[in-house]
């Protein structure tokens, strides 16, 4: 259809209002509730400006983009109202006809207000995509809005011309992430990178995220984990005149179980396995390696049971040699498989699954896994993808580590608690502070205080174990997570390593009187003792069901009693 007959079209669709609204919800995945909907426009059904690329890019060719907008803007907020939605309305306005000099302010309030429809319930969504070329101008249209009453929102974060520049410019309540971040998020580290760089900002902007375009499980379940609260997209529901205002039970209870399962443990590495019988001829085999050129090994079975692998390889050697076909191709896969093969559970921990396949008695590590779930076989993990996942682990808490001691900082230290508590597996906290720390760094400097913190890591990091997560909160401060009963003696053993040791950090003379003298926080000359170690401890009654806000207020008051014990050692059984 020409340029003409599409503004033709846009006229007839504008002159008769023949814009339909259509709504697609925002859920809070947190606690499965409904934030609210977006309202999204379309043309007449049957019509070349139903879909709205060519709708609102026919508007703008034609000069009444200001005009589409103004009336897709109403019709969706009539429709809000009439249909009686719950939650907040995301609006979207383009940039370019919010700073259109003919743009009508007042409208959108004086309509809302019409329909007792309260300003803070109604999001102002911009989207990113469009240029932005005064932002000065934009802020102050959109500071308009926000003295209205108005919220505000970026759409397409990540994919426009402006970036953060138009974020920290504008301050507004939401950004939303592009779907380009979200689309297959859970194969691929970059895009959790950046997901988790925009949570970690807006946290400190006082900003909420809202991630769009979820179409999986996965997706969903590793942005969980990475601490997105709200969600949209065709997964939670898609956009429609009458849309769903609930998650359904199969979205809401797949992801949490499984994600867990999925980024920490064997699962992560789970391939679909192709699999024989016993009694299959090793010419049958041949013939499915032929026919499926990237596949590298068949589980073979026996009465549902894994009994071994056959591999590409090895079949190969045997064939290779002289009349080695001839010799084998009827016998059995049974007879040639390969019995020594590491089996794993789903649920366990890739650092054990590397553990395993290292113990091995073989000069050479295996290729190929077991993965097992619940007695049955789940598939085939790959040890190339095993040392990826590692490796790419370590990186994330090189990058997330304390400068000084390079242990874990507190980005690890809050996923190592949250993964615990998504897993549902009871753990203690013991929170580790020097006594006495000031007073040592001014009579002897920083350079001697990092060297009583490094200290502390290295007895710390010589009790590390798979039970036992070290961390290092900063300055002074340090944790352990652990899923170990035996904690507590770990706890009283790193007091009296750390008594030994610090000897060696004092003078004859303060040493002899075990006493030092320096100025307390007042300014006051004080006497003060030798720096001492003292750890509070939280048992898993407490840790199980408390906020991460929680666990650092029930921690201070764990090491506020266990600077007061004579052991240096509290455990804090009950909260007040």
């Amino acid at each position: 259809m020409s340029a003409i007959d599409l503004g033709k079209e846009l006229n007839k669709v504008i002159d008769k209002k023949l814009i339909n609204a259509l709504f697609q919800p925002i859920f809070n995945i947190n606690n499965h509730s409904l934030h609210g909907y977006e309202a999204l426009s379309r043309g007449p059904e049957h019509s070349p400006l139903h879909s709205p690329v060519p709708l609102f890019q026919t508007a703008e060719s034609q000069g009444q983009l200001l005009e589409l907008e103004g009336l897709c803007r109403s019709i969706s907020i009539n429709q809000f109202k009439t249909k009686k939605l719950a939650g907040k309305l995301f609006i979207n306005i383009s940039p370019k006809a919010l700073l259109d000099p003919n743009h009508a302010k007042g409208m959108t309030l004086s309509l809302v207000q019409e329909l007792g429809i309260s300003p803070s319930q109604v999001v102002i969504e911009l989207s990113e995509q469009y240029p932005a070329d005064d932002i000065d101008m934009l802020k102050s249209c959109l500071n308009h809005y926000r003295n209205q009453g108005f919220l505000t929102a970026i759409d397409d974060l990540g994919t426009g011309y402006s970036g953060l520049r138009l974020w920290s410019e504008l301050a507004p309540d939401y950004v939303k992430i592009d779907r380009h971040f979200i689309n297959q998020i859970d194969q691929s580290t970059v895009k959790q990178e950046f997901v988790r760089s925009i949570i970690e900002l807006c946290q400190n902007l006082s900003c909420q995220v809202i991630a769009e375009g979820i179409e999986t499980h996965k997706e969903l379940a590793i942005l969980k984990q990475l601490g997105i609260v709200y969600c949209q997209g065709y997964l939670l529901g898609y956009p429609a005149k009458n849309p769903n205002d609930s998650i359904q039970a199969h979205i809401h209870q797949d992801p949490v179980r499984k994600q867990l399962r999925y980024t920490e443990s064997a699962e992560s590495l789970c391939h679909q396995a192709k699999t024989v019988s016993s009694e299959t001829k090793l010419k049958q085999i041949s013939d499915i390696f032929i026919s499926q050129p990237a596949l590298q090994c068949i589980v073979i079975m026996s009465q549902n049971q894994p009994q071994g692998l056959i591999s590409r390889a090895q079949l190969l050697e045997l064939f290779s040699t002289p009349y080695g076909r001839a010799l084998h191709e009827n016998r059995s896969a049974v007879e040639v498989m390969n019995t020594q093969v590491v089996t794993v559970d789903a649920s366990t921990p890739i650092s054990q699954v590397s553990q395993s396949l290292t113990e091995q008695n073989s000069n050479l590590m295996a290729q190929e896994f077991i993965i097992m779930r619940n007695d049955k076989l789940l598939g085939i993990g790959h040890t190339k993808d095993l040392l990826q996942l590692l490796t790419e682990q370590r990186i994330k808490i090189a990058r997330h580590a304390n400068p000084l001691s390079g242990l874990p900082g507190n980005i690890p230290i809050q996923e190592e608690m949250k993964r615990l508590k998504l897993q549902k597996k009871p753990f203690y906290l013991a929170y580790f502070d020097l006594n006495n720390f000031k007073p040592y760094n001014d009579i002897y400097g920083f350079c001697r205080g990092d060297e009583i913190i490094l200290e502390v890591s290295k007895i710390l990091e010589a009790h590390h174990s798979g039970d036992h997560f070290i961390g290092h909160v900063g300055g002074d401060d340090f944790v352990i997570i652990s899923t170990s009963h035996d904690i507590e003696n770990l706890c009283q053993q790193v007091l009296i390593e750390f008594n030994l040791s610090k000897k060696l950090f004092y003078s004859d003379i303060h040493w002899q009187t075990q006493s030092m003298q320096a100025e307390d926080r007042q300014g006051n000359s004080c006497q003060f003792e030798l720096i001492g170690l003292c750890v509070g401890l939280l048992p898993p009654t407490i840790t199980s069901n408390s906020s991460p806000h929680e666990l650092s207020l029930y921690s201070a008051q764990a090491k506020k009693q266990a600077k007061k014990a004579v052991s240096s050692f509290s455990l804090l059984e009950k909260v007040v």
